[in-house]
């Protein structure tokens, strides 16, 4: 397998992945509507993504999937990465910086994708890949700013409730 077509599959992966992660974030936290709302605007980015990596693919051989359906089963929330973290077992704001850490993480990944395509992209002297990797970069960064904002935003969030509940060091 040529270098481009496995960054091209990884990064596919990737986006879907991304996509499927951020559609179950929004659902989960569908009760703070911007949130949710933000979250699945992000996940149109994704999944525009991924239609794209499938179109170019399709130049190097590869049937990179479609997008699969997002599942309307939501796994409950709350981890005990939060609850140690903020001395909160409960709390939609834990869920939601739980959520976001584990985004974070996944959009971080996609970045390193697409910075890679494009390496292999000005490597092969490929305008177009390039074209799709620069584009796209710049949209998985703004996703990346927004969840890293978020984050801090919801921890903060997360700490003053635990201290206004009595839960806070003293």
């Amino acid at each position: 397998m040529s270098g481009v077509t496995a960054v091209l599959e990884d990064l596919h992966e990737a986006e879907v992945d991304l996509h499927l992660e951020l559609r179950r974030v929004s659902e989960r936290n569908r009760a703070d509507g911007e949130v949710a709302g933000s979250l699945r605007a992000l996940a149109s980015w994704s999944e525009s993504h991924a239609e794209s990596l499938a179109e170019e693919g399709r130049r190097f051989g590869l049937a990179l999937g479609s997008m699969p359906p997002v599942t309307s089963r939501v796994p409950p929330g709350g981890s005990r990465r939060s609850s140690a973290l903020l001395g909160s077992r409960s709390g939609r704001a834990a869920v939601l910086v739980d959520d976001l850490r584990q985004v974070f993480g996944d959009v971080a990944l996609v970045q390193l994708g697409w910075d890679l395509l494009g390496e292999v992209a000005r490597h092969q002297h490929d305008r177009r890949l390039l074209a799709l990797a620069e584009r796209s970069s710049v949209e998985t960064q703004r996703q990346l700013t927004w969840v890293e904002n978020r984050l801090k935003e919801a921890l903060v969030h997360a700490i003053t409730a635990d201290d206004a509940a009595g839960g806070g060091a003293r």
